[in-house]
């Protein structure tokens, strides 16, 4: 076996444990929604991932935290901490499957905030995936006479956030490395949501505690899996792996809540799917880096 592909290899197995990671803090995170606030969540989780990248911060000393993009580490932070406040409301309520489903449409959006955000083209064959993708979205979200379904909507605005979290990532990583990304981001979004959790977390019981706790630490190991992975190998290797995340939020959600998705719920699944990995594999075949998403995972 080549060292390229036994490290495309090794980036798959720390994908799989990604992916079943940022599945079971999702669960847990639907479970304590119902009992626990969300921005109590939020807080606790930050915190704990606060506290788990200090030492990659303290060991080359304090120096290393001199930045002059200030700015655009709020921007992350703030991006960050609305798609995880965005996404764990919808949680609450609507099923586990389709909350994850238009979470992981985060892809199809990247080029619509690069070209919001820059002007950056987008490329006249992203335009094919990007169409079904959204397609697959729509019908997620279930437009009717009635009204649209809000928490599906909010559902894909966290999708929306992640992706502007992404482009944001992407251009902090051209002058920023890697851990001074993740302490700022873990800070600053610590600092954005802690004043609106203050008064959360009187009388909670210590079962509520440990599966915020669980939630902090599995986020944290998602992140950092997700870098080490992109950093091995090429994204269009292993970015389809992401989705195995939808099949996993289905079995969560029929396993504790008897939750089965509709037809109009796989349908839009599979198209999303579709245009997502077509996104992917595109914007790797143009740009032949293994960045593209940067360290977008939160």
């Amino acid at each position: 076996m080549t060292a390229e592909r036994h490290a495309v290899r090794h980036a798959i197995y720390l994908s799989v444990v990604m992916v079943l990671l940022g599945s079971t803090a999702a669960a847990v995170t639907k479970y304590v929604a119902a009992h626990v606030t969300v921005e109590a969540i939020v807080t606790v989780q930050y915190a704990v991932a606060t506290l788990l990248c200090l030492p990659r911060i303290l060991r080359p000393g304090l120096g290393s935290l001199s930045t002059d993009r200030v700015g655009l580490h709020l921007v992350r932070g703030l991006a960050g901490v609305a798609g995880f406040y965005l996404f764990y409301a919808a949680l609450n309520h609507i099923p586990l499957m389709d909350a994850m489903m238009l979470r992981q449409s985060a892809p199809l959006t990247v080029p619509l905030v690069m070209w919001l955000w820059g002007r950056e083209m987008i490329a006249r064959n992203a335009w094919l995936p990007l169409l079904i993708g959204f397609v697959g979205v729509a019908i997620i979200l279930r437009p009717s006479p009635t009204g649209l379904s809000w928490w599906h909507a909010g559902g894909f605005l966290s999708a929306l956030a992640l992706a502007v979290s992404m482009v944001a990532t992407r251009k902090l990583a051209v002058t920023e490395p890697t851990a001074r990304i993740l302490f700022y981001y873990c800070v600053l979004s610590l600092a954005c949501v802690l004043p609106f959790a203050v008064h959360d977390f009187a009388g909670l019981p210590l079962l509520h505690w440990l599966a915020m706790l669980y939630i902090g630490a599995a986020i944290y190991w998602t992140l950092e899996l997700y870098t080490r992975a992109y950093g091995m190998a090429p994204t269009a290797a292993i970015a389809p792996i992401n989705y195995l995340a939808v099949v996993l939020a289905g079995f969560w959600g029929w396993l504790f809540w008897d939750q089965i998705p509709d037809t109009w719920s796989v349908l839009g699944s599979v198209l999303v799917v579709a245009g997502g990995l077509l996104t992917i594999y595109l914007a790797s075949d143009r740009t032949g880096s293994n960045h593209d998403s940067g360290n977008g995972a939160v």
